[in-house]
């Protein structure tokens, strides 16, 4: 019997009318399965489709579709079966989510810096007001701890000011991959992006990145960055740019699946 694993799910109806009915005409049900000491809790639709689809959405919500015809049972075993990749994928979501929350800046939140987690720590300054890590805190000296607009202001800043020298030094160590294949050095800007990490201008021999892309590993920063090299050579995602990509930099792939861990609902 044929299984999708998706994030989204899908039905694929034979017909315009099954298509219509398998929207407005299914049952919904809530099980519960045991694998290892863990209960996976899902929701089973009954509907018009010809495969079973298991999904976990973003809210890590387990949902499988299947026919009527399906039985219970053979459902139950495909759950258990999937079970490690559907709490991996569960898990990946609910770290994703906890990335997502708005800092309020007050002490003991959680911000993340080249891929580690901070704890934030709000304390008085005497004198000049800054944002430093220390150990595994990212400390930021404020006049008036109270004053929100403020403090947002200073780590946005600190932040950016960090990425304009973490992203002009991968450039410079990743720019040596691709200068012998007559691509001009580009310069970076910096700015925050709602659907992408970053970008290249050929016109203007320019790279934009994200600043939120200094959240992520060192890694990621500098798969991106070459990434958008590859384009000063091929401006396309097609066969010729993948098999560039791959030349200079094999492990490409495992470090774009990396950056895709960090990517929240906007990506």
């Amino acid at each position: 019997m044929p299984v999708n694993l998706t994030f989204r799910g899908s039905y694929n109806p034979e017909k315009i009318a099954e298509k219509f009915i398998a929207k407005v005409a299914f049952k919904m049900e809530q099980h519960s399965v045991t694998c290892e000491d863990q209960v996976i809790t899902f929701l089973l639709v009954r509907k018009n489709v010809k495969n079973v689809n298991l999904k976990v959405r973003p809210d890590s919500t387990v949902v499988v579709s299947a026919g009527s015809i399906v039985p219970h049972e053979f459902i139950e075993q495909l759950v258990k079966e999937k079970a490690r990749w559907i709490l991996k994928t569960r898990d990946r979501f609910e770290e994703r989510r906890s990335r997502q929350v708005e800092l309020q800046y007050i002490s003991g939140e959680k911000t993340c810096y080249l891929g580690r987690q901070y704890r934030l720590m709000v304390l008085p300054a005497n004198n000049r007001e800054k944002v430093f890590i220390d150990g595994d805190d990212l400390v930021l000296l404020v006049r008036d701890g109270s004053d929100f607009t403020r403090k947002e202001k200073l780590v946005k800043l600190w932040y950016k000011e960090q990425a304009k020298i973490i992203f002009n030094d991968s450039l410079e160590r990743m720019y040596p991959k691709v200068a012998g294949y007559g691509i001009d050095k580009p310069s970076i800007t910096i700015r925050a992006m709602k659907t992408r990490w970053g970008s290249c201008s050929w016109e203007k021999r320019k790279i934009t990145l994200n600043t939120e892309l200094l959240k992520t590993p060192q890694s990621c920063i500098d798969y991106l960055v070459l990434h958008e090299l590859a384009h000063f050579k091929h401006r396309n995602h097609d066969t010729a740019f993948y098999a560039f990509l791959s030349s200079i930099m094999p492990e490409w792939k495992e470090h774009k699946l990396h950056l895709r861990s960090f990517m929240t609902n906007s990506f």
